[in-house]
């Protein structure tokens, strides 16, 4: 799996799921369908696996078997929807509902990347600028080493955080930092709550997107909380397990007694669980969680950008409030003397 999923990523993954629905849905065999994508995929990356998938394929192994010989390309939600539709002989289904998650999802990260290109520009702007005294003195006497030494460490440290931030945040074996970093960004304003509506968006899509295919409840829950991206929700739901299957409580029950999601969510899963409306209601609770989220993260940025801007002209007024009291003194100075 990649180190970073981009957008561009997602789409291409949605891209291949839609390709397959669609060749499926015309008439073409699953092997005639991954055929035409080895010959023109999404991506180049796609050629390998789609190749392996096809050896085993036409050796006898059903579609998930190629899937698992394949190794980890694909994630465990994937593979768990996949083998769903394959038993319930709804693979076009399943391919769809992949298709329109990943674009989904795509959409939200690319907008979220949108939301802040802004903020990290004036960042970026304030830190070749600052300290001012340095760029006077590279500019006006020539003494440009002292400025680049100061910038190298400066940019060297936020490209050095942000790296060191990516790496703790990636891989199974960093579940207790990024538990600790949601814990940690909760605390934010604003930014805390605009995290929770988006994981709650990916949620109830990987859920809802689960229960169209057939997969079981406790497996839905769980493959959807690890696909959330939260690991409050993870750990959470992972308990939920014995619960269901030996206590016979259903997930709208155990919500009641939890504080993990929203008033809301609980309310609304319960009813629709209750009404036998589910799928309708967790496409509404991701609606409302996308869109709330969104509008949250908005307002963060906007703050985050007048904040920086507002930073920025302190620093100047102290700049030139410390420029005026050299100067002031210079001249007392040679009054003095």
């Amino acid at each position: 799996m990649a180190l970073l999923i981009t957008p561009r990523a997602l789409a291409q993954r949605g891209e291949f799921y839609y390709q397959l629905c669609s060749m499926i849905r015309a008439g073409l065999p699953v092997i005639g369908a991954l055929q035409t994508l080895e010959k023109s995929p999404p991506s180049g990356s796609y050629r390998k696996p789609v190749a392996r998938m096809l050896t085993e394929l036409k050796s006898g192994n059903s579609f998930v078997g190629a899937l698992d010989a394949v190794g980890d390309w694909l994630p465990v939600f994937d593979k768990a929807l996949l083998e769903a539709g394959e038993k319930s002989g709804r693979l076009d289904e399943c391919f769809r509902l992949l298709s329109s998650y990943y674009e989904e999802r795509a959409k939200l990260v690319r907008e979220v990347i949108g939301q802040m290109i802004y903020p990290a520009c004036i960042v970026h702007f304030a830190l070749l600028v600052f300290p001012v005294n340095l760029l006077v003195e590279a500019v006006l006497r020539d003494q440009w080493l002292p400025l680049l030494i100061e910038k190298a460490i400066s940019f060297g440290t936020l490209y050095g955080v942000g790296a060191a931030f990516v790496l703790a945040n990636s891989g199974t074996r960093a579940l207790w930092w990024r538990a600790a970093t949601e814990q940690f960004l909760g605390l934010i304003p604003v930014l805390g709550a605009a995290r929770r509506n988006l994981a709650l968006a990916r949620h109830t899509a990987a859920l809802e997107a689960l229960f169209s295919a057939g997969v079981g409840i406790v497996d839905s829950w769980e493959l959807a909380a690890r696909a959330s991206g939260s690991p409050a929700i993870a750990r959470e739901v992972m308990k939920w397990r014995p619960q269901i299957e030996v206590e016979q409580k259903t997930p709208g029950e155990i919500l009641a007694d939890k504080n993990v999601f929203p008033d809301m969510f609980t309310s609304l899963y319960r009813t629709g669980e209750i009404s036998g409306q589910l799928d309708d209601t967790l496409k509404r609770l991701h609606e409302y969680s996308r869109v709330e989220g969104h509008r949250q993260m908005q307002m963060f940025t906007r703050g985050l950008t007048i904040s920086i801007i507002l930073l920025i002209m302190i620093a100047i007024g102290i700049q030139v409030v410390m420029f005026w009291i050299g100067y002031f003194n210079n001249i007392n100075n040679v009054l003095t003397q």
